[in-house]
């Protein structure tokens, strides 16, 4: 007859298979705390954190269990992940943080939380790509709009001269160009082979970015 193990030998039986494999409880717990945010697994990210997983782990890419949370938009999660200290201007391997990623997702409230946390609203990603421009790029208004508030840089620039206005010019993005000649943004700024938004849009054929940027006083 098998005799059934009880949890606590069941628990120490993995505990000792992962001791003899080099393996440690800690950096388990720091890999499953990842997937767990990811996941939005709020019960789950709880319980990690008070077996003491490092809320700041690194995964693949350089990705924390904020930057998870935050780009899938799990508010809920982030709220825990930021009450545990988690670093809310952490950076994966090219550059990017999690107000980046929520911003370019159109996560609000996400957004929100963390630009209450102190977040760099002006970062850069190792490309020189900024938070405004990432949400600009991607056609989020109400997120342009939340950054611009939070003193984002309106006319930040690329190594080539682009700013947000540019490339939201470029793709068409009435909203966002909206929100950003109503923050002041430069509209006859250039870029450095001599092309402006409204050049952009042009080529583009956008006439309705077009007709904005005119009656901005663009030429």
């Amino acid at each position: 007859m098998i005799k059934l193990r009880t949890h606590t030998q069941v628990f120490a039986a993995v505990m000792t298979l992962l001791c003899v494999s080099g393996i440690t409880w800690a950096g388990m717990g720091d890999s499953e705390l990842i997937t767990a945010a990811e996941n939005g697994h709020v019960a789950r990210v709880k319980a990690l954190l008070a077996t003491k997983a490092n809320v700041n782990a690194k995964g693949e890419d350089g990705v924390t269990p904020l930057i998870a949370a935050s780009r899938n938009g799990y508010e809920e999660v982030v709220q825990v992940l930021l009450e545990a200290k988690a670093d809310v201007n952490e950076k994966t391997s090219n550059g990017s943080t999690a107000l980046m990623q929520a911003s370019q997702k159109g996560h609000r409230q996400v957004v929100q939380e963390l630009l209450a946390a102190k977040a760099d609203v002006n970062a850069r990603r190792a490309d020189g790509i900024t938070v405004l421009m990432q949400a600009a790029q991607e056609g989020q208004g109400h997120i342009v709009q939340m950054l611009l508030a939070a003193g984002a840089d309106v006319d930040a620039q690329l190594d080539n001269g682009a700013t947000a206005l540019m490339l939201a010019a470029q793709i068409g993005h009435k909203g966002v160009t909206q929100a950003l000649i109503a923050g002041n943004a430069d509209v006859n700024a250039k870029a450095g082979n001599g092309a402006t938004a409204l050049m952009l849009a042009s080529k583009y054929r956008h006439q309705d970015v077009v007709r904005l940027l005119r009656e901005a006083g663009a030429r």
